[in-house]
């Protein structure tokens, strides 16, 4: 397994973000991304999950603003459940249904401050967001969900959108996690559950950085598999 280094992290300072001059290096963080997320998606399947690998753009370009301010790699619906979801919305909305990023995302990522393990669901990912918040809307599905939270390792923390508000996933209780989902609306808020490793920590801990990032990706299964709608 390949282990992060101190250049990785410098790739995406401010001063750095526009410049092509970098993109060989930051390919090279993108395919130990890809490669940790791929790892991923092999041991997801012997649990009886199906996910897809993506990873994301490492040059400057007009889809992230001529700027590269983080470098992902992610797991999504299988191509089979896509296309299940785009036949039933038809036309119309069917291509944001199909788009590999437009869904729950299990991800890791790495900016110039830390590298991440995460769960995402993508502001016009509405199905799996609406399907969310009616099950949380019950006694039993907030318990689920609650449940769900508190199993996690240490660390995982539940923030909305752009929000500086944090809701630390082992401290979870029914009361916070009503006032998270009376404020988030599906259609316009992303959804984060993230766990993250400081730069220098994953410096240190060498091999075992992308263990520990495997490790986290897979512990959210639960929680991804409670929030996926299916038609």
């Amino acid at each position: 397994m390949d282990t992060f280094l101190e250049r990785d992290f410098l790739a995406y300072e401010k001063h750095r973000q526009d410049d092509p001059e970098y993109n060989a290096l930051r390919l090279s963080v993108r395919r130990k991304l890809k490669a940790l997320a791929d790892d991923c998606k092999k041991r997801a399947k012997a649990l009886g999950v199906a996910l897809d690998s993506q990873a994301g753009l490492h040059h400057p370009y007009s889809f992230n603003s001529f700027r590269v301010r983080e470098q992902r790699a992610y797991l999504c619906r299988s191509k089979k459940e896509r296309t299940k979801l785009a036949k039933f919305f038809g036309e119309a909305l069917g291509k944001d249904a199909e788009t590999h990023y437009i869904q729950t995302v299990i991800e890791v990522s790495l900016d110039d401050q830390v590298v991440e393990a995460a769960l995402r669901i993508h502001p016009q990912a509405w199905w799996d967001g609406e399907c969310l918040k009616k099950k949380v809307a019950e006694p039993d599905g907030m318990d689920e969900w609650i449940t769900n939270l508190k199993a996690l390792p240490a660390g995982f923390q539940l923030r909305m959108h752009d929000w500086k508000k944090v809701y630390w996933a082992n401290q979870a209780n029914a009361q916070e996690m009503r006032e998270y989902f009376e404020s988030y609306t599906p259609g316009n808020h992303w959804l984060h559950l993230v766990r993250e490793l400081p730069s220098e920590d994953a410096l240190d801990m060498g091999e075992e950085a992308g263990e520990w990032l495997i490790t986290s990706m897979l512990s959210l299964l639960p929680v991804y598999r409670m929030i996926l709608w299916e038609p």
